[in-house]
């Protein structure tokens, strides 16, 4: 009953680390997430940025509508400009998760609420096809099960560190995450 404990408190520790930052991006058909990185900025999937003006809802309830600031469609990112009224950005982690690290997927489907799930690290430096067909190398494979609307969505650390963007269903079980590394800062 001590590790369930345990795992319940870090689940909640994460939620209150890092859920502040995460956000719904668009709204019905199209619906992802995104993370707050800095005032002013999101990050998200291009595939969430379709349209020129998207709607971003924040945890506190909140929705503001925010314009595509930059897109870059063959690695499937975009940053939106939106006023996050000192929403908090999320910290960033100082290393890649290695084979068999517990990490955390956060989303926020569309804004209908904050999700928070516990996986582990199963597959390193993978590489998928993102929409346009280009190769994206370097992600991380991982276990944490995630609702639909979850891409865009940061992927954490025990300590809420962002270490990963969601993007990508690997098959039954598994998702890849965009690593937080130094090329996407």
């Amino acid at each position: 009953m001590a590790a369930l404990q345990e795992v319940e408190a870090a689940i909640q520790a994460v939620a209150e680390t890092a859920g502040p930052s995460v956000v719904g991006v668009g709204q019905r058909w199209g619906a992802g997430s995104g993370v707050v990185l800095e005032e002013g900025k999101v990050l998200t999937n291009a595939h969430n940025a379709r349209a020129q003006s998207i709607t971003v809802s924040f945890p506190d309830g909140r929705t503001a509508e925010g314009t595509v600031a930059g897109v870059d469609a063959d690695g499937d990112l975009a940053v939106i400009d939106v006023d996050t009224a000192g929403a908090s950005p999320v910290g960033w982690a100082d290393a890649t998760p290695g084979m068999g690290a517990a990490v955390f997927g956060l989303s926020n489907p569309g804004g209908r609420g904050l999700r928070v799930t516990l996986g582990l690290v199963s597959g390193t430096d993978r590489a998928f096809r993102g929409p346009r067909g280009r190769r994206i190398s370097g992600s991380i494979e991982h276990t944490a099960p995630l609702p639909r609307g979850s891409s865009g969505g940061p992927l954490t650390d025990a300590g809420g560190r962002l270490v990963g963007l969601n993007t990508n269903r690997a098959g039954e079980g598994f998702y890849l995450a965009i690593a937080a590394d130094g090329d996407l800062r």
